[in-house]
């Protein structure tokens, strides 16, 4: 087992910790409580190399743009990005003065 120290924004901690207090409320038998960073380790338990990459390369492509390559190079799939059709810009329209 690994152990991490992350550091987490006040917003997404906040979510653990009201997720944690419902799912006590929930189940009050719990023991030993449930507590935010036993649902944090288990949300990251569930998730494998792929879908780890495909969400981050995607991620960082929204950021930087379609052009640039995968910023993984154990991702080669192109997520069909460029086999979507570009709508044409809408048309402009001069209004009368």
């Amino acid at each position: 087992m690994i152990t991490l120290t992350l550091q987490l924004p006040e917003p997404v901690a906040a979510e653990f910790l009201a997720a944690a207090d419902e799912l006590n409320r929930r189940f009050t038998g719990a023991n030993p409580k449930i507590e935010a960073k036993s649902l944090m380790s288990f949300a990251l338990a569930r998730h494998e190399c792929a879908d780890i990459c495909a969400q981050f390369d995607l991620a960082l492509r929204l950021v930087q743009g379609p052009e640039e390559p995968p910023f993984n190079p154990v991702l080669t799939q192109s997520f069909g990005r460029e086999d979507r059709p570009v709508p044409p810009p809408p048309a402009q329209t001069q209004e009368a003065a």
